[in-house]
This record gives structure tokens, C-alpha cells and sequence, in this order.
């Protein structure tokens, strides 16, 4: 069986590195710390959680917070911008190679076009209609090679 983004990149306590260091790094950042003020260190614990899961370990953002349905909430209404969006890629990267993540050209490649459709699709839920809110999607996903 293949090797899951999980285990190449030395599973959940790597990913809860990763989550920290991109936490610090936006409440920081004064263009994203108005995004993130909400959430305080729970934020962080969310986001390994996420990463768990769509890196293919154990399913705990979806069995603990309710998975795609929560990200979707929780971006409403916060009108991202582009200009947001590519910060936030910027500094999730960055975190990515404070925290030592694979340099590999087959794991950089996968984490880079993931990070950047999360982006994507976190600056999209930002500007859905309560109409469109109400829409039940479907479940989080995993992210693979």
C-alpha cells in the first residue's frame, strides 16, 4: 500500500508543528489576524485536526467539529480577499518549511496545489449567500499525491 501524505510527513505531531507555526504567523500578520481573531489557540488545535484528516490519518475534524459543514460556517461572511487568500498561502508555505516538511518535488508539489484550493475554496465559502450556506455539502476529503 502507498505511503499517505499522513505518514510522509511523520504524522499527527508534525502536522500539530505545521498548525502552531501558521497560527503565530497570521496573528501576526495584520492583513489575516482580523480573519482569525475569533478563534484564539483553539485554532490551532482545529487545524491539526484538519490536517489529520485530509492528510489521511485519523478522521477527527469531521468526527469532533462537524468537517466540510464547519469550515464552510465558519468562513461565512468574512468576504476574503484575493489579496488574503495569497497571504495566506504565502505563510501557510512558510510555516510548512519552518516546520521541516518534506523538500521532495512529489510531496512540495501535492502540498502546494492542496494549500492553495483550500485558499481557494475558504475565500469562496467567505462570500456564499445565506442561501448557498444552507446547501449541505459533502464530506471533507483527503488529500493525496
Amino acid at each position: 500500500m502507498p505511503e499517505t501524505m499522513f505518514e510522509h510527513v511523520g504524522g499527527e505531531e508534525t502536522l500539530r508543528k505545521l498548525a502552531s507555526a501558521f497560527h503565530h504567523a497570521v496573528m501576526d500578520d495584520p492583513l489575516l489576524a482580523p480573519l482569525f481573531a475569533y478563534s484564539g489557540q483553539q485554532h490551532a488545535e482545529n487545524l491539526t485536526k484538519y490536517f489529520t484528516e485530509v492528510f489521511s490519518g485519523p478522521p477527527l475534524f469531521t468526527e469532533e467539529l462537524g468537517g466540510f459543514e464547519y469550515i464552510k460556517n465558519r468562513h461565512a461572511r468574512l468576504r476574503i480577499t484575493e489579496q488574503q487568500r495569497t497571504r495566506f498561502v504565502e505563510l501557510m508555505l512558510r510555516a510548512g518549511e519552518e516546520v521541516g516538511l518534506p523538500t521532495d518535488e512529489r510531496f512540495q508539489t501535492a502540498w502546494r496545489t492542496w494549500v492553495d484550493r483550500a485558499a481557494g475554496f475558504s475565500m469562496k465559502a467567505s462570500h456564499l449567500t445565506d442561501e448557498q450556506l444552507a446547501e449541505v455539502h459533502s464530506s471533507l476529503g483527503r488529500w493525496d499525491w
